[in-house]
């Protein structure tokens, strides 16, 4: 069986070479989920709603600078798939502000090219050299 990902958000499932496609997953419900990560310096959040087997949808983030140090933050949302099971850093924000500040987006989506099995919030302080970053809980895909 292969499975298959549309722009549409549905899935389908058939056999390699058979003329016939048999849908099982065009009624998909979208699943809610959210996700954090904070250490020193920074605290970030992020909410999607998953899409099917390969999309997350309406991602929206905020990050908080927690600490007057002239650091900046950053957060990303890390996708893990079939194809990446390392993950691929994706929705990168930034708040270069200040002690005290928030920056927040929405309204992003990412599509991947096989099933998205996982994904975490990354929260990171931009260091001189390598960055402090902190990693949020592991969500599974419900959908896959």
């Amino acid at each position: 069986m292969t499975k298959i990902c549309s722009r549409r958000l549905s899935c389908a499932a058939g056999v390699v070479g058979s003329a016939a496609v048999l849908v099982v997953a065009a009624g998909t419900s979208a699943f809610a989920a959210s996700g954090s990560a904070s250490g020193t310096g920074v605290s970030a959040g992020a909410s999607w709603s998953w899409s099917g087997c390969c999309t997350i949808n309406n991602i929206s983030q905020s990050v908080s600078d927690t600490k007057g140090d002239s650091h900046a933050v950053y957060t990303f949302v890390r996708v893990y798939t079939g194809l990446n099971p390392n993950g691929d850093d994706v929705a990168t924000l930034r708040d270069d502000q200040g002690h005290g500040s928030t920056v927040t987006r929405s309204g992003r989506y990412w599509e991947a090219s096989s099933n998205i099995n996982g994904v975490r919030v990354i929260a990171c302080v931009d260091d001189a050299g390598k960055d402090t970053c902190y990693k949020g809980s592991y969500i599974d895909n419900p959908n896959t």
